[in-house]
């Protein structure tokens, strides 16, 4: 297929303009950035788009075509390659460019041989061996996010008996229908029913009866927090249920590890919240808060590539007091910049372009 049949209707090459390379989903989450570089002038912009399924915002743009990056390159004589995909054929085109070539979230360290690298967190940046850190300007961020939370003594002292037995504390907070029992699978294959204390807060504060009907199956000594108030939990309690607002916030500051809910089952999208961290957050599989998808994605959360090794990575967590202690902070670090992330960004990208050889 010719060059001039696969470049969108009626519209000649764009001089000196800056291409993006993305996909569809990519380009989608991609709006505000997009905005934001038109506003600080680094147009025009137009993308080229690797999927099939084409585009259909406002920016002009192109289907990745069949031929050799050289060719593309030379006909679209980009002014700058802003890559939103790490792909095989992204690479491709950043090896043959002649350009400034900028890398938005890279996580791996062979992108640093082939362009501008900026990356969403201190973590990636320290494990690759480089970039920069600007935080993820593809995610929209909503208002500040909460002060860190800390320990609430009064609270945590109902759990001064578990404390004195040696015995650590996994929270699972937020859980959705079906995660509880992997909460408590998981809780067993850690403790053996003997080792540490469950603390359990389904999303839904209605779903506390059943959730407490269906675990009566594990036979492990159970603790409602309604049933104790302000009292001690006793010593032998292997699960205490979380059900007040107050209480599971205050929860995330006298656990050892947080197990993130709605993460550990497939379902529809939840809203973006931001987590209660007090403590080092551990993800599964399916983090349905976009928050946490990006959280996983910048490596300041514990992430599980499936829910098979849960117990293992969460024993492995709850023998390292000092890493959690890294990964909570990590955490607490990367939320209180992501709201200024697309403007640290778009500050940084203006630096590259206009220093670039």
């Amino acid at each position: 297929m010719r060059f001039s049949q696969w470049y969108w209707p009626g519209k000649p090459p764009l001089a000196d303009a800056c291409w993006i390379v993305t996909t569809a989903e990519r380009s989608r989450a991609g709006e505000a950035l997009f905005a934001a570089l038109q506003e600080a002038r680094h147009g025009p912009l137009a993308l080229i788009v690797l999927d099939e399924a084409g585009y259909d915002g406002p920016l002009p743009w192109v289907p990745m075509p069949a031929q050799s990056a050289s060719r593309i390159l030379s006909r679209l004589k980009p002014r700058t390659l802003l890559c939103l995909v790490d792909d095989p054929r992204s690479r491709a085109l950043a090896s043959e460019a002649s350009c400034p070539v900028v890398w938005v979230n890279g996580r791996s360290s062979d992108l640093l041989t082939l362009g501008a690298v900026a990356v969403a967190s201190e973590p990636v940046a320290s494990r690759i061996g480089g970039g920069s850190v600007t935080g993820d300007p593809l995610m929209t961020w909503p208002a500040a996010p909460p002060p860190p939370v800390a320990a609430d003594t009064g609270f945590c002292e109902r759990f001064r008996g578990v404390r004195k037995a040696g015995r650590w504390i996994i929270y699972f907070a937020g859980t959705e229908p079906h995660e509880e029992a992997l909460a408590y699978t998981t809780f067993l294959a850690l403790s053996a029913g003997s080792g540490g204390l469950l603390a359990l807060a389904p999303r839904d504060g209605g779903r506390h009866e059943e959730v407490y009907r269906e675990a009566i199956k594990y036979h492990l000594t159970t603790v409602r927090q309604m049933r104790l108030m302000t009292s001690e939990v006793p010593p032998k309690t292997r699960v205490y249920y979380i059900e007040s607002p107050e209480a599971r916030r205050a929860m995330s500051g006298c656990a050892d590890l947080i197990v993130a809910g709605g993460t550990l089952v497939a379902g529809p999208p939840l809203p973006f919240e931001w987590p209660d961290a007090g403590a080092a957050i551990l993800t599964g599989p399916y983090p349905r808060n976009p928050l946490l998808a990006a959280a996983a994605q910048a490596e300041v959360v514990i992430s599980c590539a499936t829910t098979d090794p849960l117990d293992r990575v969460a024993a492995l967590w709850l023998g390292d007091a000092a890493g959690r202690g890294r990964m909570a902070q990590a955490l607490q670090s990367w939320m209180a910049a992501q709201p200024t992330a697309c403007a640290r960004f778009i500050a940084w990208f203006g630096e590259v372009s206009r220093h670039a050889v």
